[in-house]
């Protein structure tokens, strides 16, 4: 007996599932948890939505810097407000 099974044992019944059972008793076999794979799509999701929500910032400010650039002004940086105030 393991020792993870005899702190399971100590601790009373029904079985604490917490703990890992072995897969050598056909009666303990585990099912896989089918919502690993559902959180590793959200977080692959979640981490596209923030880089296309960042490219779109990115390239939205190229893009108005090129508009400001072919209209033929020459200062087309943006200006810092607390250097504007000329103090």
């Amino acid at each position: 007996m393991s020792s993870l099974r005899k702190v399971g044992v100590l601790l009373g019944q029904p079985r604490l599932y917490l703990l890992p059972r072995s897969t050598d008793e056909p009666e303990n076999r585990r099912a896989p948890d089918p919502r690993w794979p559902a959180l590793i799509g959200l977080l692959v999701t979640v981490l596209l939505v923030l880089g296309c929500l960042l490219l779109i910032h990115v390239l939205g400010r190229a893009s108005r810097l090129q508009d400001c650039v072919m209209s033929g002004r020459t200062n087309c940086a943006p200006i810092d407000p607390a250097s504007a105030d000329g103090r």
